[in-house]
């Protein structure tokens, strides 16, 4: 069975040129034609993380804004395609957003596509460990039309 880590060089290349990680993964399982379809699901798990003041600033935080953590596992099916911590800011995403990030296992990239985000890549990365198969390690914000970033995702291809 194919799996996203056999070519981590056009897989770069995809994600570095598109704004939803997501859309990505979700195009490739369809060419594929890999079982376990038809959409990209998050498997949400738990996080009580705080933002340090790297990621505040990153995302450009007032002080006491509030920002939210959101872990998942991007899957297919079975099939984990990624690993992603998303901090993003929920004062601008629509309280159905906000809803639906709550209480739905729908990736952050098709909730928040209606505002019209971009992907600002800030680091991809090959990682060749010992003992370990290759992967891509991936930063970016998010960013609405007006240039506000909207939310930092780190990501790790393949997910296992």
């Amino acid at each position: 069975m194919f799996l996203l880590s056999d070519d981590l060089a056009s897989l770069r290349r995809d994600l570095d040129a598109a704004d939803s990680a997501t859309a990505v993964l979700q195009a490739r399982c369809e060419a594929f034609g890999l079982p376990g379809g038809p959409v990209v699901r998050a498997r949400v798990e738990p996080s009580d993380a705080v933002a340090d003041e790297a990621v505040r600033g990153r995302l450009k935080a007032s002080p006491g804004e509030v920002l939210a953590c959101r872990r998942v596992r991007l899957v297919w099916g079975d099939l984990i395609l990624s690993r992603a911590v998303n901090w993003y800011r929920p004062e601008r995403l629509t309280a159905d957003m906000r809803r639906r990030l709550a209480e739905t296992d729908e990736p952050f990239g098709v909730v928040a596509r209606p505002l019209g985000y971009r992907r600002v890549r800030r680091e991809t990365r090959l990682v060749e460990a010992a003992g370990r198969a290759p992967f891509l390690h991936c930063r970016a914000i998010l960013e609405t039309p007006d240039g506000e970033p909207l939310a930092l995702v780190e990501e790790v291809y393949p997910g296992d």
